[in-house]
């Protein structure tokens, strides 16, 4: 989402000061550099441990398609900006009009949606828990590809306005203006709208839940109610830590860019010049793919130590076949 030319090498701050826009370029240079690293670094991470699980969860997907979404845009996004924009390698021709012209804006688009995608999973999980059981695969990635084609779909206008030469390669949008109110609905209201609308249904739901106990009609006269209960609360708790994680992912999201689009309508409105603050904004804009993969690591620490523990295993189990293997041999 780029409403000004990223390429100017000297700009104002937003009070109307003046500085050398050098020592900033290389501050905000090497800090999108660690961004781009841990973006590939975490969502990778977060892929192969998810992807090694031999038991397979519904919540297990859908983070792993927001993780390579986010993924997408540390590749399509974050790297192009960092190699040709503030490292200075000239701009490849197709690599401008396919990478940083289409596939671009469709990773944010996609990390965007993907969100909002579990936020709607997470919703029927809670509202409806049998029917949402009984889905399979067809299920999660219907639900799931919902977001990469909408994110396809609204990122071929960007695809069709840009400009490019050898210095330069951006998006050239004549109405611009309406352009910031379309971006700004897309990525922050309309995902805000739907995603408090699942959170009110996700409430309601336990609070009901909550009132009425954990025991399902259906289940209640074949197994007593000291056995149920305490099963029920497990999977409940389990379930709220999943929407809790999911929460903190959407903070995430609209702390990152929420900044952005607001200095840019005071561009538009306030006469404010594209300065420091906008750099630095539009710079730490995709800290949220960045975070999103440690946030899911925070909340499910204990895979790291599970996964500790079955690789301090194996290599205990290597290590004591080859001494026995050396001392057999030694005999």
């Amino acid at each position: 989402m780029e409403f000004h030319n990223n390429t100017t090498t000297h700009s104002n701050h937003s009070d109307g000061t003046s500085y050398s826009s050098q020592h900033y370029k290389v501050i905000l240079k090497w800090i999108s550099f660690l961004i781009f690293l841990g973006i590939i670094a975490f969502n990778t991470l977060v892929i192969v441990l998810l992807l090694s699980r031999k038991k397979k969860t519904r919540m297990g997907f859908f983070v792993t398609n927001l993780a390579i979404s986010d993924l997408c845009l540390g590749l399509f996004y974050v790297f192009p900006e960092l190699v040709f924009n503030k490292f200075g390698v000239p701009w490849n021709t197709y690599f401008c009009y396919i990478v940083y012209a289409f596939l671009s804006q469709w990773a944010v688009y996609a990390s965007i949606h993907a969100i909002v995608v579990m936020s709607i999973d997470r919703l029927y999980v809670i509202v409806r828990p049998l029917s949402s059981a009984s889905k399979g695969q067809k299920y999660r990635f219907g639900l799931a590809s919902i977001a990469w084609i909408t994110g396809a779909v609204l990122a071929v206008q960007y695809a069709v306005n840009i400009k490019s030469s050898k210095t330069f390669c951006y998006h050239f949008i004549p109405y611009m203006e309406a352009m910031i109110y379309i971006d700004a609905t897309i990525i922050i209201i309309i995902p805000i709208i739907i995603i408090v609308i699942c959170y009110t249904g996700i409430i309601i739901t336990i609070r009901r839940r909550e009132k009425r106990g954990f025991i399902p009609a259906s289940r209640s006269e074949a197994v007593s109610t000291d056995e149920i209960i305490p099963k029920d609360r497990v999977i409940s708790n389990a379930k709220i830590k999943t929407i809790k994680l999911l929460l903190a992912v959407v903070c995430v999201d609209i702390l990152c860019w929420t900044p952005i689009f607001v200095d840019a309508y005071l561009q538009f409105y306030a006469n404010i010049k594209a300065g420091l603050i906008y750099n630095v904004l539009y710079t730490f804009a995709p800290l949220n793919s960045f975070a999103n993969p440690l946030v899911f690591l925070i909340f499910n620490f204990k895979m790291f130590r599970s996964k500790k523990k079955k690789i301090d295993s194996h290599l205990m189990h290597m290590n004591t076949v080859k001494s026995s293997l050396g001392s057999k041999r030694h005999y």
